[in-house]
C-alpha cells in the first residue's frame, strides 16, 4: 500500500493527520489530497481541489486519481489521527487475510468514534473481525473491489459496502486503531444527516430504503 487518499472540505483537522502521517507511514508512501493546498513535508503528494459537494464524490474524484498509479490504497477521513502502530497493523493484516484466500473489500481501523462494527470497546484487540460495513476512517482498498460512493453524505458507506459485498468480496476491521475526532466534516446534527440522503436512496436506490427509513404504510 504506496498510497494514502484524503478527501477534506474545511480542513479544519487535516494538519493534525498530516502530522501523524508523517511521523508513522514509511516515507515512500505518497498521499493525494484533496479540498486542501496543505500537505506533508517529506513526501511525494498529490493536491488537487474538491469535485462534488458530498462525501461520495469527493472520494470518487480523488480515489479515481489514485487509481490511475497504484492499485491498493488507504482511504483516511481528514479527521483522525495515527498512532506509531497504525500503518503496520493494517499492513499485517492485509498479508495475513491475503494469505488465507480471503477476497478483502475494505479492511479497515477500528476506532473511539465509529458505527458498533469498528468501535474500539466493542472488539478483541487481539483479533481481526469480519464485518458487512466498513466506514474509511483509515482503510485499505483495492482498484479491483472499488465501487464509488453514491453521491450522498450518511448512508454512503453502507450502500458502497453493500455493493462489494454483492460483487463478492468480504470487510474487515482490522487490529488497527485511529483516533476519530469526530464528525468534523458533516457536523453532528444527526437528524438532518439522516435525513439529507431519504429522497435520494428512495428514487435511486430502493432496494436499500428500507435498511434506513421507517416505511410508511
Amino acid at each position: 500500500m504506496k498510497a494514502i487518499v484524503i478527501a477534506t472540505k474545511t480542513a479544519q483537522c487535516l494538519p493534525v493527520l498530516l502530522a501523524s502521517i508523517e511521523a508513522y507511514v514509511p516515507h515512500d508512501v505518497v498521499t493525494f489530497i484533496s479540498g486542501s493546498p496543505q500537505r506533508c513535508k517529506d513526501r511525494s503528494s498529490s493536491n488537487t481541489q474538491n469535485d462534488g459537494n458530498t462525501f461520495g464524490e469527493s472520494y470518487n474524484a480523488i480515489v479515481k486519481e489514485a487509481f490511475k498509479l497504484h492499485d491498493e490504497i488507504i482511504v483516511v477521513n481528514d479527521d483522525v489521527v495515527l498512532t506509531p502502530s497504525t500503518y503496520a497493523k493494517l499492513t499485517e493484516d492485509l498479508g495475513f487475510l491475503h494469505g488465507q484466500g480471503h477476497k478483502v473489500g475494505w479492511l479497515g481501523a477500528r476506532s473511539d468514534f465509529t458505527h458498533p462494527m469498528q468501535l474500539v470497546q466493542n472488539l478483541d484487540p487481539n483479533l481481526i473481525h469480519r464485518a458487512s460495513r466498513v466506514s474509511p476512517l483509515f482503510a485499505y482498498v483495492s482498484r479491483q473491489a472499488w465501487v464509488d460512493y453514491p453521491p450522498i453524505n450518511w448512508y454512503s458507506d453502507d450502500i458502497q459496502c453493500a455493493d462489494m459485498v454483492a460483487n463478492g468480496y468480504e470487510h474487515f476491521v482490522s487490529r488497527a486503531y485511529v483516533h476519530h475526532v469526530g464528525s468534523q466534516t458533516i457536523g453532528l446534527d444527526n437528524q438532518k444527516n439522516h435525513l439529507q440522503p431519504r429522497e435520494w436512496i428512495k428514487t435511486n436506490r430502493p432496494d436499500m430504503y428500507e435498511r434506513f427509513y421507517e416505511v410508511q404504510v
